[in-house]
């Protein structure tokens, strides 16, 4: 058999950044999606550079269909039909993909909204080869509106335990996942754990809180709070705004700050004015430049991840490398990341009280948040894409037996 050293890799997913992946220019000033999305596009650029060719298929985040080439990338965008929450579905993505003429070695399906995940399963089949998904965690169904609680229903009814099935090798993020995962337990012998990643090079940014406090315009004396993510029930930015009442009177000097947008935005606004808290807490919107995103990083005190379901959230990662001390729920999943009393401290999930606690005791204990920043900055170290991108690289290899 002949040794392959260059691979032709099909990617699916329902979404994928608009960004230069060779460049890292934004095209489209607009996000869509989330974590997953960032995990398809640095698995996408870093395989570029270990010299392998990129099929990258996805919905549109309008309804114009294109074909974006760059270099050893060729990005295929299927246009819209409708939205599930922010997320782009598109019918044209159900079957286009097989019509072409593109024989990659491998297939590669991130297991989030359909289609994606489904077209890469026929694509597999009918050109024969081997189907890998990574599996970024169970779907929660109580959240959302009506149309995103039918879609989860069906996915866990009919779809996720089939794709299982049927992917010859699955991803998953952590040992924590497996374990606390409904469906991942019955697939152990064909399980894989790679984590998600970070590069390390764009948050070593040489400024201090208060140079970056001065950048953003934050008072030099407050004591800041940072949610970073999408505005979406999942990830109970209510319960911190609630936990905000209890630490405002403990700590008057602190304040929240939401980096990301989402549904519920309105919600959380009309939240806060009932609290009476409205000069407590900012909404800066979606901040989609790096360097604007390390600013806010590098000016909190305190990273705050009070979710109701994650799998392995890059915004741990990425507060870790800016050296902040984590405040999260007691999800399983966040022990692969989070080391209580190290690190950070866990609170109940969707305890509103006893969130405010932990963030409390955080904020009048500087020599406790120093601690922990250091030691996060030390942990993260061992996610880095390029390390990550050579374990998935080799584990491509040993499925196509070379």
């Amino acid at each position: 058999m002949e040794l392959v050293t260059i691979m032709k890799i099909g990617y699916f997913n329902t979404f994928f950044p608009y960004k230069n992946p060779l460049t890292d220019e934004i095209l489209v000033e607009k996000e869509c999606g989330g974590g997953v999305e960032n995990v398809a596009y640095n698995l996408t650029v870093k395989m570029m550079e270990l010299g392998h060719e990129i099929y990258f298929f996805s919905s549109a985040i309008n309804r114009t269909e294109s074909i974006e080439k760059y270099q050893k990338i060729t990005i295929y965008r299927y246009k819209k039909s409708f939205n599930i929450g922010r997320s782009p579905v598109s019918f044209d993505f159900l079957y286009k993909p097989l019509q072409l003429k593109i024989n990659p070695d491998i297939i590669h399906a991130h297991l989030g909204n359909l289609p994606a995940p489904l077209t890469a399963y026929w694509f597999a089949k009918k050109k024969n080869k081997p189907f890998i998904i990574t599996y970024h965690g169970d779907h929660i169904g109580q959240f959302g509106d009506p149309l995103r609680r039918t879609g989860v229903f069906l996915h866990r009814l009919c779809f996720a335990d089939f794709l299982l099935s049927k992917a010859d090798v699955i991803i998953a993020l952590s040992e924590y996942n497996v374990n606390e995962s409904k469906y991942l337990k019955k697939y152990r012998e064909k399980i894989t754990v790679i984590p998600n990643g970070i590069n390390l090079e764009e948050f070593n940014i040489p400024l201090s809180k208060e140079e970056a406090r001065k950048q953003l315009d934050i008072p030099l004396d407050k004591k800041i709070i940072l949610f970073v993510g999408n505005l979406i029930q999942i990830k109970a930015p209510d319960v911190l705004i609630d936990a905000m009442k209890k630490i405002v009177k403990e700590i008057p000097e602190s304040h929240l700050i939401f980096v990301g947008d989402g549904v519920i935005r309105s919600q959380l606004e009309i939240q806060i004015k009932k609290l009476g808290i409205e000069t407590y807490v900012t909404f800066v919107g979606s901040v989609i430049d790096t360097y604007k995103k390390v600013l806010y990083y590098k000016a909190a005190d305190v990273f705050v991840l009070p979710s109701f379901s994650e799998g392995f959230p890059i915004v741990l990662l990425e507060a870790s490398a800016c050296g902040l001390p984590l405040v999260v729920s007691g999800l399983e999943s966040f022990r692969s990341i989070v080391r209580e009393n190290y690190n950070g401290l866990f609170s109940k999930t969707g305890d509103q009280d006893d969130l405010a606690n932990k963030i409390i005791f955080l904020l009048q204990n500087e020599d406790v948040i120093k601690k922990y920043g250091k030691n996060a900055k030390e942990k993260v170290k061992t996610f880095t894409w390029n390390r990550i991108a050579k374990e998935t690289e080799k584990l491509y290899f040993d499925i196509i037996g070379n």
